[in-house]
């Protein structure tokens, strides 16, 4: 019990201190790999235990208090000691409030006698007070200090119900302790009615989370691994949407053939493909509903796809493809190429480099060093090699090139015209992307970033200094984005491979021969723009 003069000339302030502690912290190590071979077989089994949290707050005393406060000065509490200790592998995050939904409904400490109208008002938060001499009259704020370090400035504490203003006095990451001292000040008119004057400060003590990456996403929402790689086919809106952590990219395997691709939750709040496509489509194979995304969208009716044509390989001369198509007609029959494993400099670690003509596929420029081929620009400058450069890995893997009918998974395009182009929902839903996933959209009239359904644009104003106009691929060719200047397929050669890339959007152009893409050029990216359905173009995907 704390003795307080009740003198007609001095004022006493009171702050009753209350915890409120939250624990919730779950550590656990596993491990499970499994081996074979021809003469022996090893199963490693799982290690899975808990290692409890702690979670501790002991303050030195229940009360605040100003005794002898002098009308016309000001002057500090005593100083309360809070003591926290933690093994949380992220640390904690102590904050205070001020007031309660029982009696203290105020930021202002109130004056005992309830017919009193006059109270002590708290500085505003987020205000800065070197000194208490500095305060106003008849208000209050509080000061901290951390580990007996040097004092904050005095400021206000935000109401206990206040969502939007926090007021964070430590966040240390890891497994620590710290000792906080913190105290209040007052200022008192000459005027101030004397008596006690009350309300509760509520210090909050929460462990701070573990931010849940794509991996924890997928392993909460209790998904299974395939060659120990989660599943493309498993990503669905709510895996997306539980994933905190941005820009942080995860190898998926795809069901439908085993490859791996990079994806990542990117700043636009999609999950991405940060890897172009690799399928290679098959016409004696029956995509469905289950693998690949057929029937996830509006279009229920079209749940399964054979395509009429499987995939064109490099031919034996190494150099030459049979043709994808080059009218109109054959553009509206889905064609795709695959021109083997090769991956895009793009970024060389200091600069964008800059536009080449140079064909791959030809034998011209290539040079063989201890089985790795390069293909430079015929200046020394590599752009592609058959193994990932080290500044992009295998996110630069050019991937194969789909015309717009094998994009959409559609035997025939034609009946897609201009008519649909500016509402997406009229657009195919179907494509070849895996199940859970889909083309990205351009909504033609307006290449604005603000429009949700430019989706392109979206990324390209959040990476690319905040522009919708013509800008530099450069942020879009880096990290976490790794989009890749493949070139185009056009007939039976690849054109511009290192000048330009392009990417398939599920948005008809101006015509059943035309849809909108996506080009980037070193000094140039136009993310609404339409080019010819028969040529072979990129994809990337984005989650549903």
């Amino acid at each position: 019990m704390v003795l307080m003069n009740r003198c007609a000339n001095r004022k006493n302030l009171r702050i009753v201190i209350s915890i409120l502690l939250m624990v919730g912290v779950v550590l656990g190590f596993e491990r499970m790999v499994s081996s074979t071979s021809a003469l022996t077989y090893q199963q490693d089994i799982g290690v899975n235990f808990t290692f409890n949290s702690i979670l501790r707050m002991d303050l030195s005393s229940d009360y605040l208090l100003i005794n002898n406060l002098v009308p016309g000065s000001s002057s500090d509490s005593n100083i309360i000691t809070v003591d926290v200790v933690t093994n949380s592998v992220n640390g904690y995050t102590l904050n205070a409030t001020v007031g309660n939904n029982a009696t203290y409904n105020t930021r202002n400490l109130i004056h005992e006698d309830s017919n009193q109208t006059a109270n002590f008002s708290s500085v505003a938060f987020g205000s800065s007070i070197a000194n208490r001499n500095s305060l106003s009259d008849n208000t209050w704020a509080y000061s901290y200090s951390v580990d007996n370090g040097s004092w904050a400035n005095y400021s206000g504490l935000p109401l206990y119900n206040d969502t939007t203003n926090i007021a964070t006095l430590v966040s240390p990451n890891g497994p620590i302790s710290h000792t906080l001292n913190f105290k209040i000040a007052a200022k008192a008119s000459s005027t101030q009615p004397s008596g006690e004057y009350d309300n509760v400060i509520n210090f909050t003590l929460v462990v701070t989370p573990v931010p849940t990456t794509v991996a924890m996403a997928y392993a909460d929402a209790g998904k299974t691994q395939l060659n120990g790689y989660y599943k493309m086919q498993d990503m669905n809106s709510s895996i997306c949407d539980a994933i905190e952590v941005v820009d942080d990219p995860l190898q998926v395997i795809d069901a439908r053939d085993y490859k791996v691709y990079w994806i990542a939750k990117l700043q636009d709040g999609h999950c991405w493909m940060t890897q172009n496509l690799d399928l290679d489509l098959d016409s004696s194979v029956t995509y469905t509903h289950a693998d690949t995304d057929l029937g996830w969208g509006s279009d229920t009716a079209t749940t399964s796809w054979t395509p009429t044509y499987s995939t064109i390989h490099l031919n034996a001369d190494g150099q030459t493809f049979d043709t994808i198509g080059a009218t109109t007609a054959i553009g509206n029959t889905p064609k795709s190429l695959d021109v083997g494993n090769w991956y895009y400099a793009g970024y060389n670690g200091t600069t964008l480099l800059g536009s080449t003509t140079v064909n791959y596929l030809t034998s011209t420029n290539r040079v063989t060093t201890n089985g790795i081929i390069t293909v430079n620009n015929g200046s020394g400058v590599d752009y592609f090699s058959n193994y990932p450069f080290a500044t992009n890995g295998t996110h630069g893997h050019v991937g194969n090139y789909y015309n717009w009918a094998a994009a959409v998974a559609s035997n025939d395009t034609s009946g897609y015209n201009t008519a649909t182009n500016n509402n997406v929902a009229n657009n195919p839903q179907n494509s070849i992307c895996p199940a859970g996933w889909r083309l990205p959209t351009i909504k033609s009239a307006s290449p604005l970033y603000s429009d949700v359904e430019n989706e392109f644009a979206i990324l390209n104003y959040i990476y690319n200094n905040e522009t919708w106009v013509t800008n530099s691929s450069a942020k879009l060719e880096l990290a976490p984005l790794y989009f890749v200047r493949a070139g185009y397929i056009n007939g039976g050669s690849l054109s511009y491979p290192g000048y330009y890339g392009y990417y398939w959007s599920s948005t008809v152009g101006s015509s059943n021969a035309y849809s909108y893409v996506m080009l980037l050029h070193n000094s140039s990216v136009n993310t609404n723009t339409t080019y010819n359905r028969y040529r072979g173009h990129s994809i990337r995907c984005v989650a549903r």
